[in-house]
């Protein structure tokens, strides 16, 4: 069981919330994209992570201090008797060294199958939630936060939880999931509820640990055991909530054009230095088999240290036009390569486009040629070991041909 993790419902709702446009790396929007990112980042995390060993540790001393005062006070009122230990019993705490734990869950039969949720929320205090979690140390028990603070960036909040979880060994599950606070119906802090298959079968507010509700669960006490110590608020919102409120604050519209502009200043372009001389260049594909190529039905398709040329089997139909689209001397050789192409289809690969103009430039080109214009890959780069530009790759016969067609000089502008 993961020590910390996103709820899985939560996940899923962050996910849907809004449609991302996907053009690009840096297409969606920021702050949602961040948000996304982080919960795969938890949920990934929460599957790698080992289960913590059950370990029962000694309570924080102020914790079981003030419960003991308040045991004894309240059994002044009742006109009891002081029974010893009676206070630390009756208000959940730990006094002295803990009792051997009679099975995998303290108090509880084996084999009941119940588990227990410690509803929390950062109102409660550093000191409490750190006495919280070492209470929570056990394979049965969860802790439980509804949300981060409005405003509050989600890895900051995890951090934070994180920090509060510094030197615990082993460490106790936590989770940011709402969802068990609205079916709960969860306003105050902290409330422990156990569960079993059938759902929920007992709970109690106001006790930092589960032992108690485990010793009552034991005697077969059952239901809603009231308000046994301090509560308070709960600070943060429903996190789906919050991050619905988010999303209806975005104007994705606007943040969706700035990710489209970026994408132009971070696009990567493989360069090549222009051609100055007519050049052509073969290249022989035929390769040598190193092992068997069987197919599924068992037909031997080719046998170790045989030499294939795949054009033999799959002919080359396209004329590949790659050239240098923010120079318009070779968006002109492109076209007229583009023309010439006879019965071979041109694909335009392009090595850079003029980034100030950006998707205009772009549309300016594909209108010039009549036809989609991609960017060049390097893989394509290195396949066809493309040197300058403008070039152009089409097969003829058993190998490929490499063209490279110098275009003219700009002609010097004279000031007579």
């Amino acid at each position: 069981m993961p020590y910390f993790r996103v709820g899985t419902t939560l996940l899923s709702v962050l996910i849907s919330l809004a449609p991302l446009p996907t053009l690009g790396a840096d297409a969606d929007p920021l702050g949602l994209r961040a948000i996304r990112d982080q919960a795969h980042g938890i949920e990934a995390a929460a599957g790698r992570a080992q289960a913590p060993s059950w370990l029962r540790t000694a309570p924080d001393p102020a914790a079981a201090g003030a419960g003991s005062a308040l045991g004894q006070t309240e059994l002044a009122r009742q006109g009891q008797a002081p029974v010893s230990a009676s206070a630390c019993e009756d208000l959940g705490q730990l006094c002295g060294a803990p009792k051997p734990a009679a099975g995998p869950s303290a108090g509880a039969a084996p084999g009941t199958g119940i588990t227990y949720t410690v509803f929390v929320s950062r109102a409660l205090g550093t000191e409490a939630l750190r006495a919280i979690f070492r209470g929570a140390i056990g394979a049965d028990v969860r802790v439980v936060f509804r949300g981060i603070n409005p405003g509050e960036r989600m890895m900051d909040a995890i951090h934070d939880l994180q920090s509060l979880l510094k030197d615990l060994d082993p460490l106790p599950t936590v989770e940011l999931d709402p969802t068990p606070f609205r079916d709960g119906g969860i306003t105050v802090v902290p409330v422990i509820s156990a569960r079993d298959a059938t759902g929920e079968v007992a709970r109690v507010s106001g006790l930092s640990a589960p032992d108690w509700l485990r010793a009552q669960l034991g005697a077969g006490t059952r239901g809603d055991l009231g308000v046994r110590g301090p509560v308070v608020t709960i600070s943060e919102p429903d996190l789906i909530e919050e991050m619905q409120r988010r999303v209806a604050a975005l104007d994705l519209n606007a943040m969706r054009e700035a990710a489209i502009g970026r994408y132009w200043q971070r696009a990567a372009f493989e360069v090549l230095p222009a051609a100055t001389t007519a050049r052509e260049r073969t290249i022989d594909p035929t390769i040598t088999a190193r092992a068997d190529l069987i197919l599924p039905d068992g037909t031997a398709l080719i046998r170790a240290g045989d030499t294939v040329n795949p054009l033999d089997r799959l002919p080359f139909t396209h004329r590949l036009v790659i050239f240098d689209a923010s120079d318009p001397r070779q968006v002109a050789v492109a076209h007229r390569l583009g023309q010439t192409a006879g019965a071979l289809r041109p694909l335009y690969l392009a090595t850079a486009f003029d980034r100030t103009q950006g998707w205009d430039g772009l549309r300016a080109v594909e209108d010039r040629l009549d036809a989609p214009v991609y960017l060049l890959t390097p893989d394509v780069r290195a396949r066809f070991a493309l040197e300058r530009v403008p070039a152009m790759v089409e097969a003829r016969g058993r190998v490929f041909v490499i063209s490279e067609l110098p275009v003219a000089p700009t002609p010097e502008v004279r000031h007579d």
